[in-house]
């Protein structure tokens, strides 16, 4: 009978550890920070880093690497767009301010992002090139 045999240990190679390590420990740390009080600003978080982020959305797999080359044509290019119009349109896709097709997806992605990152990514993306 051929597939996985079901009595044989399980064992990790140091490998398949460090991976996990790698998946659990970012959570991990915001976690700790959080609990122990420590909040960045707006300022102080790297908007880049958020938006690549798969762990915030994963905002490229639909807007593309770069913020300008969405996977779907009805999807908004975000680069160079106004920082204050970006972070209007992510609050109200958050609140259910602004409800339509085409926000379905992002309303749950926006549960990942708190405010002050909402601004930070805003700001990044603003400073993009169109």
């Amino acid at each position: 009978m051929g597939g996985m045999d079901l009595h044989a240990p399980l064992f990790l190679n140091c490998e398949d550890i460090v991976m996990r390590i790698r998946q659990v420990l970012p959570a991990l740390v915001a976690v700790s920070m959080v609990g122990l009080g420590f909040n960045a600003s707006a300022a102080e978080l790297d908007g880049d880093a958020l938006f690549h982020n798969p762990a915030k959305g994963g905002c490229p797999a639909c807007h593309g690497k770069d913020a300008k080359s969405p996977i779907m044509p009805n999807y908004p290019k975000l680069a160079g767009q106004n920082e204050a119009y970006l972070l209007q349109q992510m609050k109200d896709i958050k609140s259910g301010a602004r409800n339509n097709g085409q926000t379905a997806a992002m309303k749950g992605v926006m549960q990942m992002v708190n405010e002050d990152e909402l601004a930070a990514i805003a700001k990044y993306l603003s400073g993009l090139q169109p």
